[in-house]
């Protein structure tokens, strides 16, 4: 009698899990958020001794709460001054923490006041930087050790991907000053051109 009470409880224990299984599959499904990315958006050049911000951009997040990143550069070719409020949709994005950890490498803590949940694309953060390195030069701002919380504490699945920023050659800057020049000179030697044909023509009607 005791084994088949034994038997009975293990059955009926099967049953509960086989059903409940696909139930919690599918809770788990619903909750994973596909094709969600965090990418560094810098321009692909920068002027020598020159500024310029690059965003930390998120899409397709949904119910996002809190996030921390590191972002890591080449401290030869670039310096990070300031880190400011990313924007989803009308709802800024406060930058909580921005400490540097390594050589080159920042942490930063983004977190949204409350726990509403914010979802669409956007920016996590802006990131101002200052070109160090000479012309010619190159840095990647890479992302590592990102972790995305929705409005439940749950984590948010992403692929984080860098950018590679190069600095001009003096030349880049300089050509289209290079062309202005030339245009204002060729057209200065038309116009003296014209100038001198118009005064011998004109010298020559009084001679006559």
């Amino acid at each position: 009698m005791m084994k088949w009470m034994i038997m009975k409880k293990a059955i009926q224990f099967l049953m509960v899990a086989t059903l409940v299984a696909p139930l919690l599959a599918g809770g788990t499904s619903a909750m994973a958020q596909d094709g969600v990315t965090v990418t560094i958006n810098a321009a692909a050049k920068a002027q020598p001794d020159g500024q310029f911000t690059a965003t930390v951009d998120v899409t397709n997040v949904a119910d996002f709460d809190a996030g921390m990143f590191d972002v890591q550069y080449d401290e030869s070719v670039l310096q990070l001054d300031g880190v400011t409020a990313g924007r989803i949709g009308s709802t800024e994005i406060p930058v909580d923490a921005w400490n540097k950890i390594d050589a080159g490498t920042y942490r930063i803590i983004v977190n949204v006041p409350g726990v509403p949940g914010i979802s669409g694309s956007g920016s996590l953060a802006t990131l101002d930087f200052h070109v160090d390195g000479a012309a010619g030069g190159s840095s990647a701002i890479d992302l590592s050790n990102g972790f995305l919380n929705n409005n439940l504490s749950e984590e948010i699945t992403a692929t984080w991907t860098g950018d590679l920023v190069k600095v001009r050659e003096k030349t880049d800057g300089q050509a289209p000053h290079t062309i202005a020049l030339l245009v204002a000179v060729i057209l200065g030697a038309v116009l003296a051109g014209l100038a001198g044909y118009f005064w011998l023509r004109r010298r020559r009607v009084q001679k006559a």
